[in-house]
Order: C-alpha cells, then structure tokens, then sequence
C-alpha cells in the first residue's frame, strides 16, 4: 500500500510537470511548425500562380480561337452572297479568288488566280456578290490581271433601272464614286436610280448592278448634267470574285 500511494504521489507530479512543460514545448515547436505553414503557404502560392498562368494562356488561346471562327464565319458569309449573286443571272461562272493588289496608286488593278488554263479571256466581266467588279485587261497562264470599274480608264455602257435611259459610266480613280457621261440636262435621273448593265457591248452582259446614283447636278448652260454613282461592289474589300461566261462559252473549272 505504501508503495501505491508513492506511485500515485509520482503521477501528481508528473501531470504537473506536463502542465508545466507543455507551453515550452508549444514554443519550442513553434518556429518549426512555421516554416512548415510558410513552406505549405508559399507551395499553394507558387500553384496558384501556376493555375493562373495556365488560365490566362488558356483564356488567350481561346480568344484567338474566337477571333479565328469570326472570320471564318465571315468569310462564309461573303461566300454565302457570292453564291446568291450566281443564282440570280441565266449564265456560267468560274470562282476566283484576288491575290495582290497593283501598288501604283494611280490605277486600280488586281491579280487574281485564274489564267488561260481556266478560260480566262480579254475583256471577261468579274463579279463580287453585289455588283460588277471590273474587267481582265491581261490573261496570263494561271493568272488575270482584273481593271476595277473606279479606275479613271475604265468605262461600262448601262441604263437605268427604273426608265430603261442609256449611258456610260466611267471610274474617277476614286473607289467610291463614279460619274455619268454625256447624260442630257433634260434627262430622267434621280439620286437612287440603279445603274444596270446595258449588254450594249460585248464585254458586258446585260443586267448586272454596277451603281447607284448619289448625286444630280443642273447648270444653267450647260448641255449635260453632272451625275456622280456610287459603285455597288465592294471594291476595297471583296476578295473572293466571280468571273462571268456568256451563253456558249466554255468554262474550265
């Protein structure tokens, strides 16, 4: 018994020990378990700024993927109109695509990748999907060298729309504005009239948008009237092209 009595005196002792101690121990941990949080915290840092990283680049790419399907669908688009413009005339036509632009700044001309190999002729009428476009002035093998309406030396017998009136339409050298020829002050002509292909030469078959009327200008005197157009095709823009073939002619696609 008395050896029990000592034994349970030791275990006061101890308890009160541990009690004591405890804290020490608390503090004596407490740099270690420190470095431990800070090393886990900078380690969840360091994957943190990973993911974002790894987020931003994926962000990015998918915004790049967005623009990419913007002009995908565009270019769906534009080919969508090209297709609509081949389904309203009674003829043949060959798909052609613009692939550089003359650099002198005193003409309007393209190339485009169709050539002799295609069927590709001297004076051939070029669509885009809301107008005329030009005509080729140059056929080479694999490629045609294509003469914008708005250029100064380019000109298109036409009629109005609504009355049937005759006229040329010449280019300005400016892309957006074409002006009327030899019209009468008398004449029937108001600013919107459609201009159509005449089918008058032989370059240009008949029925074809080239130009909208947006200015009618009397002078007293003078015999003829001053009448500015402006061109239906996309002349700064359009790319994917359209190259007419009258009745007859053979089409080498």
């Amino acid at each position: 018994m008395t050896l029990d009595a000592r034994f349970t005196q030791l275990d006061y002792v101890r308890q009160g020990l541990s009690y004591l101690v405890s804290p020490v121990q608390q503090l004596i941990r407490l740099p270690t378990d420190m470095v431990q949080w800070s090393s886990q915290t900078f380690a969840e840092r360091d994957e943190l700024l990973d993911d974002n990283q790894s987020l931003r680049s994926q962000v990015l790419i998918l915004q790049q993927k967005v623009q990419q399907l913007a002009v995908l669908q565009a270019e769906n688009q534009r080919l969508r109109s090209l297709l609509g413009a081949t389904e309203r005339f009674e003829a043949s036509y060959l798909t052609a695509e613009m692939i550089s632009i003359d650099p002198d700044p005193f003409t309007h001309q393209v190339i485009i990748n169709r050539g002799a190999q295609d069927g590709v002729y001297m004076g051939q009428a070029v669509l885009d999907a809301t107008g005329l476009f030009g005509q080729v002035i140059q056929v080479d093998s694999l490629s045609s060298r294509v003469l914008l309406v708005a250029d100064a030396n380019h000109a298109v017998p036409v009629q109005v729309n609504r009355n049937g009136m005759r006229s040329i339409l010449v280019g300005t050298g400016d892309l957006t504005s074409l002006e009327l020829e030899f019209v009468p002050e008398t004449a029937d002509i108001q600013v919107g009239d459609l201009l159509m292909t005449s089918g008058l030469a032989s370059r240009f078959p008949e029925g074809y948008p080239v130009a909208e009327v947006q200015a009618v200008e009397h002078n007293p005197g003078e015999a003829f009237a001053q009448i500015r157009a402006r061109p239906l095709a996309a002349l700064a823009r359009s790319r994917n092209l359209l190259l007419v073939f009258k009745d007859g002619e053979e089409v080498n696609r």
